[in-house]
């Protein structure tokens, strides 16, 4: 995918909007978009089958969450970072 047609997407709040839902693979292993926080240029994913134990606010180990990665999809200049190259669609290309 070219730098520009990034650029407009990662721009585009309701495109990115778009991604939510969508299964990616990321550092090998399988996960679901499943937030965006666009002002904050963070892309939220998270995994079906990998947990992580949460703990409460006594630092007790209370329950298997979801394993979750917060990326940030673009730099302080509003430029793409570089977990666009790490990021794989798994249900067709980014931009169709």
């Amino acid at each position: 995918m070219g730098v520009h047609l990034l650029q407009t997407m990662i721009d585009d709040h309701a495109e990115m909007t778009c991604l939510i839902g969508r299964p990616v693979r990321y550092l090998e292993e399988a996960y679901e978009v499943t937030d965006l926080l666009h002002d904050e240029g963070l892309l939220i994913l998270s995994a079906d089958v990998a947990c992580d134990v949460q703990e409460d606010s006594f630092g007790r180990a209370r329950r298997l969450v979801p394993r979750r990665h917060n990326l940030k999809f673009r730099d302080a200049e509003g430029r793409p970072t570089s977990i666009w190259d790490d990021l794989a669609f798994l249900d067709g290309p980014l931009i169709r």
